[in-house]
C-alpha cells in the first residue's frame, strides 16, 4: 500500500498527536497520507471514529483499520503501542483482512447500511412505543418498548450489549434483535439467521425515528414498513490477528484485573 487516508478524532489532543506520529512512520516507509485515491483508511480515536471512517471506506471499496486511543476496542483493534508494527504491515502488505457483514434498512424512500446496528426508537422520552415484529413474513411479537435494535454480530458489543443483548463472536454471521427497556413478555434478545428479513411496524400514532450507527436516518410513521436485512455490502478490516475475540472481551471489560 502506498497511500492511506487518516480519519482522526480531532477533538482529542492525544488522537491528533498519535496521528502525526503515525503519519511520520508511514512517510519513513514511503507511504503517503495526502489527499488522493487511497488504498486503505486508518481511523485514530475510538470505535466511533472507526464507524465514521468505515462509511468512507465502504463507499470507496477499500479496507479499514482503527487505532484506539486508550484501551483496545472491538472496532479499533490496534493499540497505540502497535503503530510501528501497523506501519510496517501497511508498507509491506503483510497484514490479513477480515470481512464483516453490514445491516441494511429500507423505509419509504430512505435506505442505509450500518456496520453496528439499526435502531428504531421513540421520540418522546416519557412515552413508549409499540413495535410489531415480523421475521421472514411471519409474526414474532409486538413489543411495548423504548425501541428495537437490529445489530450485526460485529455490532453486538455496542448498543445491543448495553440494552442487555448477547456478546456474539463477530465471525458468526447473524442478526441480533434486542428490545430496549421492553414492557413485554418477550424481553430477551433473539438471534436470527444471517439471511433473515426483519419487518418492523409502529403500532399506534406515537412518533418514532430510525438511527443507523448512531446517526438519525429519518422519522417513521405507523404506516411505514421498516425492512431490515443483511446488507449487500461488507466492510473489510485490516488485522494482524493479535487480539482474538476472547482476548478483546477480556481487555474491554478489564477481566484480566478482576
Amino acid at each position: 500500500m502506498k497511500r492511506i487516508k487518516l480519519v482522526v478524532r480531532n477533538d482529542k489532543p492525544s488522537a491528533t498527536g498519535l496521528a502525526e506520529r503515525f503519519a511520520a512512520l508511514l512517510a519513513e516507509r514511503d507511504v503517503t497520507t495526502d489527499d488522493g485515491p487511497e488504498d486503505a483508511v486508518v481511523a485514530i480515536g475510538g470505535d466511533g471514529t472507526v464507524l465514521e471512517a468505515a462509511s468512507i471506506a465502504m463507499r470507496a471499496g477499500i479496507p479499514i483499520c482503527g487505532v484506539n486511543v486508550g484501551r483496545v476496542g472491538y472496532l479499533a483493534e490496534f493499540a497505540e503501542s502497535e503503530i510501528t508494527d501497523l506501519a510496517d504491515a501497511i508498507s509491506s502488505d503483510t497484514f490479513r483482512t477480515r470481512r464483516h457483514n453490514t445491516v441494511s434498512v429500507v423505509v419509504g424512500s430512505h435506505d442505509a447500511s450500518a456496520i453496528n446496528d439499526v435502531v428504531v426508537e421513540k421520540v418522546i422520552s416519557q412515552r413508549i412505543i409499540e413495535i410489531a415484529v415480523e421475521v421472514d413474513g411471519r409474526a414474532l411479537a409486538t413489543y411495548r418498548t423504548d425501541g428495537m435494535i437490529v445489530a450485526s454480530s460485529l455490532g453486538s458489543t455496542a448498543y445491543s450489549l448495553s440494552a442487555g443483548g448477547p456478546i456474539v463472536d463477530p465471525r458468526l454471521e447473524a442478526l441480533i434483535l434486542t428490545p430496549i427497556a421492553p414492557h413485554s413478555l418477550l424481553t430477551r434478545s433473539v438471534v436470527l439467521a444471517p439471511d433473515a428479513v426483519v419487518t418492523l411496524n409502529i403500532v399506534g400514532d406515537r412518533p418514532a425515528r430510525i438511527n443507523v450507527d448512531g446517526r438519525e436516518l429519518c422519522a417513521v410513521a405507523p404506516e411505514d414498513a421498516i425492512t431490515i436485512r443483511r446488507g449487500a455490502t461488507t466492510v473489510e478490516f485490516l488485522t494482524l490477528d493479535r487480539h482474538p475475540f476472547p482476548q478483546a472481551v477480556r481487555e474491554h471489560f478489564g477481566l484480566d484485573h478482576a
